[in-house]
């Protein structure tokens, strides 16, 4: 290492033995698999020449090991490599960055599972809530939960708020903003959230229901100590973050600061996944790394909407949010994008209960009143 300090029996009494494993889908024979797996060994952990490295804790102990390979035919190899707990710390950035950091620049390489151990579940818990937990705190039971968002952009907050009263008024569990909304001359941030959770309050006094207003907080990090407070202050039901625009670690930082539950939305993550090339895998973005995160909903695009995902990686997010993960909750997939009254039932057969079904203009432009159309939506799931 051409370093005169270093302490290999310092090391090695700090590297526990526990670690985490990636599953990756690597494009090439099962040699030019190998190749890169053993470059990923290194380039996410140490990105320093192996063959210089000369203590041996860190060769033995730092450097990513390649676990298991398999050829998937097509072309593609799975290759499974295993890094020490303690090169990601307990810091979910840093878990990121180990789990595909440089690498993500590369092509042909995806993530497609990531395997923590269960000590590693105690650093990394994912949700506050979960399914169970936001079924008792909205009195939701033996159906999916309804959900909609606060729209279009350009509407005033006094608007917006009716908006909420209207469908808190027809029963509505969620109601959030839409992604496009944050703090806008149109829609200070402060306004809209003070009225529209005012509004539901509002509603819920007058029905005795639970809605849940849920405020949009992805913005600049130098103002979101107080957007959160105010969302708490303001009695909010939930916070959402857009993890694309402003980091997963938003997720966990927004649960510990408010208390709340957390919608994650995918706004800006489709750059992120994999479309044949190399990226990561759709259940795994828009699935596991929101639950792992601490998100207890988690908003995608539906299949045969106005977006490209296909049923089988729709599935795949819906088996990524509710399988057994030891400790880590389950939590709600929400699938959203060109949802109508005409799929409910569909969607409900497909996704199961143990879902938040995200109808927006579908909402607003079917006929019959809004506070009507939210009835109905409600009654589509009794």
């Amino acid at each position: 290492m051409k370093f005169k300090y270093y302490n290999d029996g310092d090391l090695r009494r700090q590297l526990t033995g526990d670690g985490f494993t990636v599953i990756y889908r690597v494009r090439g024979t099962e040699k030019e698999a190998l190749e890169v797996a053993k470059n990923m060994c290194v380039e996410q952990t140490v990105e320093f020449p192996a063959a210089h490295i000369e203590c041996p804790a860190i060769q033995d102990g730092i450097l990513g090991d390649i676990d298991y390979t398999e050829d998937l035919g097509d072309g593609w190899q799975r290759v499974d490599i295993v890094y020490a707990a303690q090169t990601a710390g307990e810091d979910f950035p840093q878990l990121l960055n180990v789990i595909f950091g440089n690498s993500s620049i590369l092509p042909d390489i995806t993530v497609e599972r990531v395997c923590l151990s269960e000590s590693m579940k105690k650093t990394f818990p994912g949700p506050k809530f979960g399914v169970q937990g936001l079924r008792e705190r909205l009195g939701v039971y033996g159906r999916p939960f309804t959900f909609t968002a606060l729209k279009p952009m350009g509407l005033p907050p006094e608007a917006l708020a009716e908006e909420a009263y209207r469908c808190a008024l027809g029963g509505i569990d969620l109601i959030k903003d839409d992604h496009g909304l944050m703090d806008q001359p149109f829609a200070p941030f402060r306004e809209r959230v003070e009225q529209a959770a005012a509004a539901v309050r509002r509603a819920n006094e007058e029905t005795g229901g639970h809605t849940a207003y849920i405020p949009n907080v992805s913005g600049s990090f130098r103002h979101m100590d107080e957007r959160l407070q105010l969302a708490a202050d303001c009695g909010c039901g939930g916070v959402m973050v857009a993890p694309g625009l402003v980091g997963f670690d938003l997720i966990g930082y927004a649960a510990e600061k408010t208390g709340l539950p957390v919608v994650c939305h995918p706004a800006f993550l489709g750059g992120n996944l994999d479309r044949g090339q190399g990226g990561i895998a759709c259940p795994c973005l828009f699935g596991q790394l929101p639950r792992l995160a601490g998100a207890d909903i988690t908003v995608f695009p539906n299949f045969g909407g106005r977006f490209s995902l296909s049923e089988a990686q729709c599935a795949g997010i819906r088996n990524m949010a509710s399988e057994d993960q030891g400790a880590i909750r389950a939590i709600l997939p929400s699938p959203a994008g060109g949802m109508t009254f005409e799929k409910v039932g569909p969607m409900r057969e497909f996704y199961g209960n143990d879902t938040a079904l995200l109808m927006g203009g579908g909402l607003f432009t079917a006929p019959g009143t809004l506070t009507e159309n939210c009835q109905r939506f409600l009654h589509e799931l009794q």
